[in-house]
């Protein structure tokens, strides 16, 4: 098919200018050579592992590029309208990656090589024009690769600049050893040590595999005796300097004793990047203690039941009774109730209101994390319930969404939902993450968002297992939300422990 000449040269740069080419010249002369056709709600466009011939361009609707492994369907990009896909299977003439389906009713033009080859001859100029856009939009996608080689890790640096590093044992200075605050505290993390190796005596002697009442006893009151002592130990040193040099020796001389803890061990080392991870969520919702040897076991269920984790299993059920409350109140208005979930981890809180709810039917879930092994896990270990709600899953860095480095056609939800994402982000990037969810309510939508308080594990939790947060009271997170599209008319929420807060806003 040939079409109409130009009547005028294209604009001087179509490539920084995309709206002019796209909107215009595109549309009027390039669209005509390809070949249209329309796409159902769920229908197939591409397989992964499909011989690649053509690309396309959306010019109605959405469609969503996903991958499934161990049987869970992963959602990377959701594209709109104005938007191509398949330019690079087309180039290299390789094979499909991602499986491409349509979100709703679209209306697709497809690109092949007759069609490019009757554009070159028929509008050379367009035609050039073209191949520089498809090329800078490719190199552009391939620097994000390149610079996100590593998606967690980049995630976990991105958070918050509070990053745990390993600092080599520094020698202590003579005149802090002399000091009266210092002997006190060598003088009580000795005691201390010593008591967790003679209970790590006695208990290898215990036969039973439980560990009997009176040596937990014993330990949780050793453990509760540091816990308790920290924040005496920081206030004894006079600057910032001894308090580096005490938190150093501390962390030192606790250090190996913790580490037997898989609780701790995992608070520490972070494998994922951060400590909150979905498995840590696991394991602090099982509440089961586990470690190297009775000792082990016995450290790991005291720091299973402080405050700090009381606070994140009741979060758990403080989450699941606000989706039901708010969906209850939007679905008498509304045929469905639309959920998106940000850094869901294992997703616990909704498969709890989807095992209660007696309208799993209307409900739409969207649960986002930059982790794809949490999202199996989430689909294989979590969503084992009866239930009729459509629960998708998606991978992306929430960072980047905030600050508009990558983009979804996700459309607007009735509630937007984070647990354990915010506490971690610096005011401006909390903000910039607020104002996001907020572009992506419908009116009358709802935000809620988790932040831990300060609370009295907040120094062990700090400076001897590196688990930093940003602590927040119902003050700040007040101030801060009037810098955002909602304002400051918020409401504070806590679960029983008052120490995990929650915002919820409102969109009007």
């Amino acid at each position: 098919m040939k079409a109409s000449s130009p009547s005028e040269d294209l604009p001087t740069d179509p490539i920084t200018n995309k709206s002019d080419m796209f909107h215009t010249e595109f549309k009027n002369r390039a669209l005509p050579f390809a070949k249209p056709f329309s796409c159902k709600p769920g229908e197939t466009i591409l397989l992964r592992g499909d011989d690649a011939h053509s690309f396309y361009y959306i010019a109605k609707g959405t469609v969503e590029v996903s991958y499934t492994t161990k049987g869970t369907k992963i959602t990377v990009a959701i594209i709109g309208a104005g938007s191509f896909f398949g330019e690079i299977g087309f180039f290299d003439q390789g094979f499909r990656t991602r499986d491409i389906t349509a979100m709703g009713q679209s209306n697709i033009h497809i690109f092949n090589q007759q069609v490019m080859d009757q554009l070159r001859q028929n509008e050379p100029l367009l035609f050039a024009s073209f191949m520089l856009f498809l090329t800078r939009d490719i190199c552009v996608r391939f620097r994000k690769i390149l610079e996100e080689h590593e998606p967690l890790t980049a995630f976990a640096a991105s958070l918050t600049n509070r990053k745990r590093q390993y600092e080599k044992t520094k020698i202590l200075p003579d005149s802090l050893l002399r000091s009266k605050p210092w002997r006190q505290v060598n003088q009580n993390v000795e005691s201390i040590k010593s008591q967790l190796y003679d209970l790590t005596h006695t208990l290898q002697a215990v036969v039973e595999d439980d560990i009997p009442k009176q040596y937990l006893k014993q330990g949780y009151k050793v453990l509760d005796t540091l816990n308790n002592g920290l924040s005496s130990f920081s206030e004894s040193m006079s600057n910032k300097e001894d308090k580096d040099h005490m938190w150093g020796f501390v962390f030192k001389e606790i250090f190996p004793y913790l580490m037997r803890s898989r609780f701790a061990e995992r608070a520490y080392y972070k494998p994922k990047g951060y400590a909150g991870d979905f498995l840590m969520m696991e394991h602090i919702y099982q509440n089961t203690p586990k470690g190297d040897g009775k000792i082990g076991i016995l450290i790991d269920g005291w720091g299973l039941q402080l405050q700090s984790m009381e606070a994140i299993r009741g979060r758990r059920i403080l989450m699941k009774d606000q989706l039901h409350h708010l969906s209850k109140q939007r679905l008498d208005k509304n045929k469905s109730f639309s959920v998106m979930n940000l850094a869901c981890g294992p997703c616990r809180e909704l498969f709890d209101f989807l095992r209660e709810c007696e309208y799993t039917e209307r409900i739409d879930a969207l649960c986002i994390d930059i982790d794809p092994e949490a999202l199996q896990y989430s689909n294989q270990n979590v969503n084992t319930i009866p239930h009729n709600a459509s629960v998708r899953y998606m991978s992306e860095n929430l960072v980047k969404w905030a600050l508009g480095k990558v983009s979804h056609n996700i459309g607007t939800k009735d509630l937007i939902y984070s647990a354990g994402l915010f506490d971690y982000l610096e005011p401006r990037l909390f903000c910039k993450l607020v104002d996001k969810c907020h572009e992506h309510l419908k009116p009358g939508g709802s935000l809620l968002i988790g932040n831990f308080a300060p609370h009295k594990d907040m120094l062990f939790m700090d400076h001897l297992l590196h688990w930093k947060l940003i602590y927040r009271t119902r003050e700040e997170l007040k101030e801060l939300f009037k810098d955002t599209k909602f304002g400051g008319d918020v409401t504070i929420l806590e679960e029983p422990e008052k120490v995990n807060l929650f915002v919820l806003a409102h969109k009007h």
